[in-house]
């Protein structure tokens, strides 16, 4: 008899643009493991439900996306340091008789992000679980960070709080992140962005597509962009940590994305 095979999902609302499935299915192909990830579409209120016929037919380890990321956190047995620090999951595992979550998205943003240099100021728009774990990054390497938000609040990680329509008032931002799904195929977008500096990081967390309206003045005004895509891989790849106790193999996940590539920007992500 083969082995069984290790079901493993992404659970989200909207969920069918995801491009989870195809990423981790190449990779366990790729591998030759007898697994399959597949998508659920799952809203705040179907979540436990969902979570508990996803386990009784044999699931093991899941994705979250919007807007389940907070949503999730008052059902784990036990939270990483780094879905303490945000309130927020995008990785759970089962593990003896509980699900068990980590934040890759944190992990994701760290790797890609240089050290502040003193006094170097962060710009985050949006206060999801993408805005958690940006702002608890940026924290990490050194920024004193400021959050624009439509509703304010208090934020843990934020030095100061501004409302949606100052983001655009001048400020030097050595990174600005848009952690809101503006700017995604299908979603409204803004006629103005704030900017980073000349030489500054713009981060996208939008990944269809790629260059969004936000990187793309990014670019324009001499800084460099952190895309969306890079990020939802690079995420993937520090899921399997919780599976599988190792990083995926990242060619295999890019290989899955090609389409949804710019030409000419191919290679510069293929690393393992």
């Amino acid at each position: 008899m083969g082995q069984q095979v290790q079901l493993f999902a992404v659970m989200g609302q909207p969920i069918a643009h995801s491009l989870s499935p195809v990423m981790h299915n190449q990779a366990f192909r790729q591998r030759d493991w007898p697994a399959f990830y597949f998508p659920v579409e799952a809203g705040p209120d179907q979540l436990t439900q969902k979570l508990a016929a996803f386990q009784s037919l044999g699931g093991v380890g899941a994705n979250l996306t919007r807007p389940l990321k907070e949503v999730i956190v008052p059902l784990l047995r036990e939270a990483s340091p780094w879905v303490q620090r945000t309130g927020a999951c995008n990785t759970i595992a089962w593990r003896d008789g509980g699900w068990v979550g980590d934040n890759t998205d944190v992990q994701a943003l760290l790797e890609a992000l240089p050290p502040a240099r003193p006094g170097e100021r962060a710009l985050v728009l949006g206060a999801g679980g993408a805005a958690q774990a940006s702002g608890v990054a940026l924290t990490e390497r050194g920024y004193h960070v400021t959050a624009a938000l439509r509703h304010p609040r208090s934020l843990p990680w934020a030095t100061s709080i501004i409302d949606w329509d100052e983001r655009l008032k001048e400020a030097e931002w050595a990174v600005v992140v848009n952690a809101t799904p503006l700017g995604q195929a299908g979603e409204e977008s803004l006629l103005q962005w704030p900017r980073p500096i000349p030489g500054g990081i713009g981060v996208d967390w939008v990944y269809r597509p790629r260059w969004t309206p936000f990187l793309e003045s990014v670019r324009q005004s001499g800084g460099r962009p952190i895309d969306g895509l890079t990020l939802l891989v690079e995420q993937a790849r520090l899921a399997w940590r919780l599976w599988f106790q190792e990083t995926a193999p990242a060619a295999p996940m890019w290989d899955a994305v090609a389409p949804w590539l710019d030409e000419g920007m191919k290679s510069e992500n293929l690393k393992e």
